[in-house]
């Protein structure tokens, strides 16, 4: 298979919708992991103790899903995964602030919203570390891969500062509202992506894409 021409990323469209999506739905999650926390201490009162445990639960789901969730990448189509993943992640993030709007939020809601946060994104991860071989040539995954990466990057950087600021323009809760709108946006970048989904070149795990 011939090498990838240089810049040739910056003229595919599919990828760009996919780096796009992601770009926006990795400063999102970065959002949720300042808001949740405070949505806890500062509507909810949690104890130390509590927090403690919301933060276990926003990881613990990786130990538990990864496994069944690569069984499933193997069989399913990744965009398809990926896509039921955003969806559902728009609304589990987005039932805390409609929760806290209404006066029906509870800290079980919080731990429930942490673990289905979680274990969604293992889906995710899984599915999408196997599609972007099937989206690129071989010779393209290194930028592709390198994107995405830098954007990772900027996303941790920028995103707690950005939840910092909703949050105190929003409230703990309203913040969260912008993840939400982040998920459904990446959906609509997936759902915009023309390319009918092909066997991985080369398939090898190093191949892979990096994760939000």
């Amino acid at each position: 298979m011939a090498p990838a021409r240089p810049g040739a990323l910056s003229r595919h469209r599919d990828f760009l919708w996919l780096w796009g999506g992601q770009t926006v739905s990795q400063i999102g999650s970065q959002v949720t992991i300042v808001a949740l926390p405070l949505v806890a201490i500062v509507v909810l009162k949690a104890s130390t103790m509590e927090v403690g445990l919301l933060s276990t639960a926003t990881t613990s789901a990786y130990l538990l899903i990864a496994l069944p969730a690569g069984v499933l990448a193997d069989r399913a189509s990744k965009r398809r995964v990926m896509l039921c993943c955003d969806l559902a992640s728009l609304v589990v993030i987005g039932s805390v602030p409609a929760a806290h709007a209404a006066g029906v939020l509870t800290l079980g809601q919080l731990y429930a919203v942490a673990l289905a946060a979680s274990a969604l994104s293992a889906f995710f991860l899984v599915a999408y570390t196997s599609y972007l071989p099937s989206l690129l040539e071989r010779g393209q995954l290194v930028d592709g891969n390198g994107k995405l990466a830098t954007t990772q990057s900027i996303a941790q950087v920028a995103g707690p500062g950005l939840g910092a600021l909703l949050v105190g323009v929003a409230g703990a809760a309203g913040a969260m509202a912008g993840d939400a709108v982040s998920f459904a946006l990446a959906a609509g970048c997936l759902v915009l992506i023309r390319s009918r989904e092909r066997a991985a070149a080369g398939g090898g795990a190093g191949d892979g894409a990096v994760g939000r």
